[in-house]
């Protein structure tokens, strides 16, 4: 047992795979991480969010099959979140990576970061992604907005790369000690935690690197996915609760904040904001959106007046310079252009 722990105390990257009811998936995933040049420097933490489906059964056999590599952790349902600060306190590696257990990584691409990261390069490593649909199993695209006006390998300062380039969680590789360091646990028991996993390490974030691979595979298209129009329109309070609590973390650690920190967080909030927004355009006139928008609006514009600022979608925009009477405009052309956010 000591050997083992010895083992994991050395890894260069812990990958925490959240997992609820993916025995559909959760193998080519795990499959994913079965590189032998690599396998002794990652350990993948399977984190089982109380499955009522066989996911245990198939992350227990790669444990026993891999298990300086593969570690199944089985804790009672707390959503995404939760499996996420499981991973982060479990977590043995220099560096953390989230891949949920209905995607996977590109095997050759994975080698090399994992490799690229033997270095310590920087506080964070952004690599590139691939939206792969569900039901065509073919690339929809690299990303919605690849790097650009970067140098892949060169290590920026942070400040540098604000402005320049958005650093998501399909793209994240972050040190483990600066998520630690925040010592902020992510929301649970709720949908849309991924900028929570972005924006509270920044206050600790001195380094950024990117990598031109497309690590991370993303499936775009499963049944019920939670950035679905419908389910965007369900879990409406859950999507406020997070773009609240991620103003409320901006106001809390401002005042020790760079002016670049505090951007590049409230660049959080926007992309937040705006996505209240798009929910809010979704459902037909009349369900009394307007007004719930108009509400919010005024809150940011009063409270957080530069996130508000950092709102840039067109959509919004004309909406504000009308004072929202093209809100009825902007729902017709909403309606119907695209199946999720």
């Amino acid at each position: 047992m000591e050997g083992m722990e010895q083992e994991r105390r050395q890894k260069v990257l812990t990958i925490t795979v959240p997992s609820y009811n993916v025995e559909a998936y959760l193998e080519e995933c795990l499959d994913s991480f079965l590189c032998e040049e690599v396998m002794e420097d990652i350990e993948v933490l399977v984190v089982n969010d109380g499955s009522t489906d066989s996911t245990a059964d198939i992350a227990s056999r790669y444990e026993k099959l891999y298990p300086r590599t593969f570690r199944l952790i089985t804790k009672e349902n707390g959503g995404h979140g939760s499996t996420i600060n499981t991973g982060v306190k479990e977590a043995c590696g220099c560096y953390f990576k989230v891949v949920d257990g209905d995607d996977w990584v590109d095997a050759a691409s994975f080698v090399r970061l994992v490799n690229y990261l033997k270095g310590r390069p920087a506080d964070i490593v952004a690599s590139n992604y691939t939206w792969i649909d569900h039901a065509t199993k073919r690339p929809t695209s690299r990303q919605e907005y690849p790097y650009q006006n970067i140098e892949y390998g060169k290590i920026y300062p942070f400040a540098d790369i604000v402005g320049k380039a958005f650093i998501d969680m399909h793209a994240m590789t972050i040190k483990t000690d600066l998520i630690r360091k925040a010592n902020t646990p992510i929301d649970e028991h709720t949908f849309y935690v991924d900028m929570e996993f972005v924006a509270f390490p920044i206050p600790y974030v001195e380094t950024v690197t990117f990598f031109e691979d497309a690590v991370y595979q993303y499936r775009l298209g499963l049944p019920g996915q939670s950035m679905s129009i419908q389910k965007m329109q369900k879990n409406m309070k859950n999507h406020m609760r997070v773009l609240m609590r991620l103003n409320h973390y901006y106001h809390q650690v401002e005042k020790g904040l760079s002016k670049d920190k505090k951007t590049y967080i409230n660049t959080v909030v926007a992309s937040m904001l705006t996505s209240q927004i798009k929910i809010y355009v979704s459902f037909p006139l009349g369900s009394g959106m307007r007004k719930e928008a108009m509400r919010l609006e005024a809150y940011f514009y009063r409270h957080n007046r530069e996130a508000f600022e950092l709102v840039k979608n067109p959509a919004v925009i004309l909406m504000r310079k009308t004072r929202y009477l093209a809100f009825p405009l902007v729902v017709a052309a909403f309606k119907g252009r695209r199946s999720s956010f």
